[in-house]
């Protein structure tokens, strides 16, 4: 799903779910291009009468501007390459359109760092290899188009998590596929962190990466952009770690981890208190900030399982 603020209202758009039977009993994914719109004050979602110009999920969005930029993602046709903007003025939807993604991408990490959108990794189809690629777009500059820059000094991935703070993005975990002894390949859950810091010089981009102290455990597909809460600690709140990606029969799964996760950029430390939210933790969402919290929205609580709900944290 899709999510941001645009003139003091929460916006949440398309996404994809299973409406009928769960897919291992045959059911198909359907996806959405519905916009649901929460004004400042309401308790009530209303439904926009104007949709989404495509059905689609699994891309990254941002807040720019009183504007929400949706980008990427992938539909029952595949992974897709448009970026769009999607303004509430209070009575209706308008809509714009930005430079195309070089290519098709979707379940990728992504930040927006003042009016820089950054990408991280993702995969250019359903059946596609895990990418190392980082995409930069200058929001202030977006006729000059898509940039990519040097990757991170690690292992390719698609849903990477990642953070905001002090002028530097942050990318976590994250996976990919390996091979074993044996020669079978199976889901690798990355638990490894950065750092990028960003530099313009005669009009491009130039990046440094800092490896950081790895993750206690890993957060594949959690919420993005994480929280930065007030005591400036990232929270990590539901995600796929080496455990919950073993389970290979989905109508067993328990369910994704409930503990929670924090890191603390100033002293590249993490906490592991073992403390828990009283909702189920979830993956592929979007993390918004909103009236002071930050929002998460909607997501995946078990395979083929989807949530409406909405949970805020300070």
């Amino acid at each position: 799903m899709y999510a941001g603020v645009s003139n003091n209202a929460l916006l949440a758009m398309g996404g994809a779910n299973f409406p009928g039977k769960p897919p291992w009993e045959g059911g198909q994914k359907v996806w959405y291009d519905d916009i649901y719109i929460l004004e400042k004050g309401s308790k009530n979602w209303v439904k926009a009468p104007t949709k989404l110009p495509i059905r689609s999920g699994y891309g990254v969005s941002f807040s720019y501007q009183n504007e929400v930029i949706i980008i990427g993602g992938s539909n029952q046709s595949g992974h897709l390459d448009q970026v769009q903007g999607v303004v509430w003025n209070g009575q209706r939807i308008l809509k714009s359109s930005y430079p195309s993604l070089p290519y098709p991408l979707a379940n990728m990490g992504g930040a927006l760092l003042g009016s820089t959108i950054v990408l991280f990794g993702g995969s250019n189809s359903a059946d596609g290899a895990a990418l190392k690629k980082c995409l930069i777009l200058d929001l202030e500059a977006k006729v000059s188009g898509w940039q990519e820059v040097q990757a991170w000094p690690g292992r390719e991935r698609r849903f990477p998590v990642s953070a905001v703070y002090k002028d530097a993005c942050y990318m976590f975990s994250g996976e990919t596929v390996d091979t074993n002894t044996k020669g079978e390949t199976y889901r690798l859950i990355l638990q490894d962190s950065y750092r990028l810091n960003l530099q313009k010089k005669q009009g491009t981009w130039q990046a440094t990466w800092t490896k950081l102290t790895a993750l206690p455990r890993g957060a594949s597909a959690g919420g993005t952009t994480l929280p930065t809460l007030q005591d400036d600690r990232f929270l990590f709140w539901g995600g796929v770690d080496a455990v919950t990606a073993q389970y290979k029969v989905p109508e067993m799964h328990p369910g994704l981890t409930p503990t929670l996760l924090y890191y603390y950029p100033d002293k590249d430390s993490w906490e592991y208190p073992g403390d828990q939210q009283n909702y189920p933790s979830r993956v592929t969402l979007p993390v918004v900030h909103w009236q002071g919290k930050w929002l998460y929205v909607s997501g995946e609580i078990k395979p083929g399982v989807r949530t409406p709900t909405v949970v805020g944290v300070r």
